[in-house]
């Protein structure tokens, strides 16, 4: 079929640099769109908050049709992961494959609350930008991530507000239950899937993996040895890798 369009949708709190090491791995081969998804990175933010899984679907539909972009392949991180599953099952038709990389596919009320807790914290706005970059901190914050990396992605995270720096994302995104029966959903995807999961991750349960793969038989799984929730940061190639082998196998 070629070289596909693959677009790649961040997590929660984050913005489309942080697929930037992994991008570097895929210099050959598919065309990569990364997005600032609502309320993230340079997209705008939305009043009154409307940041549901559904809310992302319809943009990234308008997107993909003012781009005519036919049936790409969605690639998400955590929350971009459950938006590219959203997206395939509202739209089969325009979307090849999907790839979910450690997104949770069961929500826990001590989850909910701590979304919902994040949401409510107050915004820090820091005096410079070295002190907003030193400050930085991945949530959750585990794994070996390179500095380099590390310090590259808070430059792209912060942003000049009130006679300091703050973090670019709105922390009404933080939904909570993630608006949608993650489960269910795939269970009703039409395309190919592919679900990849950090070794050690928090989110994406070993034991609802094993539901999602056995609910559709379009759906199949990998586990990233070694991996914490922000493997695409920790190891880009691993994840390059398995996205590339993932859509060779779509041919």
């Amino acid at each position: 079929m070629g070289d596909p369009t693959v677009v790649l949708l961040h997590g929660g709190s984050a913005n489309g640099w942080w697929w930037q090491a992994v991008a570097d791995q895929m210099v050959t081969g598919p065309r990569l769109l990364a997005l600032d998804q609502r309320g993230h990175g340079d997209s705008d933010w939305v009043a009154p908050p409307a940041y549901a899984p559904a809310d992302y679907v319809a943009d990234l539909h308008r997107m993909l049709g003012l781009l005519g972009l036919r049936a790409p392949i969605i690639v998400g991180h955590s929350q971009g992961g459950i938006n590219a599953l959203a997206y395939a099952a509202a739209h089969r038709d325009a979307t090849r494959a999907v790839v979910a990389i450690d997104s949770p596919l069961r929500s826990s009320p001590q989850r909910d609350r701590f979304l919902k807790r994040l949401r409510n914290l107050p915004t820090v706005i820091y005096a410079d930008l070295a002190t907003a970059q030193a400050r930085f901190r991945l949530m959750p914050d585990e794994g070996e991530v390179p500095g380099a990396i590390l310090a590259e992605i808070a430059s792209r995270s912060l942003r000049p507000v009130g006679g300091g720096y703050s973090l670019k994302f709105d922390r009404e995104s933080f939904l909570g239950r993630d608006g949608i029966d993650v489960l269910k959903v795939v269970a009703t995807i039409g395309v190919p899937v592919l679900l990849l999961r950090a070794e050690h991750s928090r989110l994406m349960s070993a034991q609802a993996l094993g539901e999602a793969v056995a609910s559709n038989p379009l759906v199949r799984a990998h586990v990233i040895p070694g991996a914490h929730h922000h493997v695409l940061l920790e190891q880009p190639a691993s994840v390059a890798e398995l996205i590339r082998r993932f859509i060779d196998e779509l041919d």
